[in-house]
């Protein structure tokens, strides 16, 4: 599988993980009133942990492959992004396996630490002006690697599996069985 049909496979991931997160949001919205969006809810909660554990280790090895395979380097924001992400992998692989449903609020919390550096950095993609000298010349946050379907880059897609698991977290922390 050559870099290009990497790319294209994770842009495709990262827009079903916000189809999937959407969902989940109408589910929200529904729920009470629709069967299906109580049952979506009763099965998201079900495998929550693992959920978002595969959200967050997928995208640890999507990054870990552009950068140690594709040797994209990464910027200061990229490793930043990275800091949340893999422990957010590392603490819900452990949380899944104990089977602790109470480490959502800390999940959130890193996840949403994530989700405003991926913004800034989505948005410094687009916007080189807005960089305000966080990075380094050599790797500056204004490279952009790659864009699928004209918006899909490294940012976004780690922005959509931090707003994803915090979507999925918070509909954890409301279950009534938790």
């Amino acid at each position: 599988m050559n870099v290009q049909s990497v790319q294209m496979f994770v842009a495709l991931l990262a827009i079903a993980a916000i189809l999937g997160t959407l969902v989940l949001l109408v589910a929200h919205a529904l729920t009470g009133r629709v069967a299906l969006a109580d049952a979506i809810l009763d099965q998201v909660r079900e495998s929550a942990l693992w959920l978002v554990f595969t959200l967050t280790g997928t995208s640890m090895l999507g990054s870990l492959y552009f950068s140690e395979v594709a040797h994209y380097a990464p910027c200061k924001l990229c490793w930043y992004q990275r800091i949340a992400m893999y422990s957010l992998a590392i603490i819900f692989l452990v949380a899944a396996i104990r089977k602790d449903k109470h480490i959502a609020p800390y999940g959130i919390t890193l996840a949403t630490i994530g989700a405003a550096i991926s913004i800034y950095h989505y948005l410094v993609e687009w916007f080189p002006t807005l960089e305000s000298n966080v990075c380094a010349i050599d790797v500056p946050c204004t490279t952009v690697w790659f864009r699928r379907f004209g918006f899909v880059s490294l940012p976004f897609m780690a922005l959509c599996a931090f707003v994803s698991s915090i979507v999925v977290l918070i509909t954890l922390m409301r279950s009534p069985r938790h």
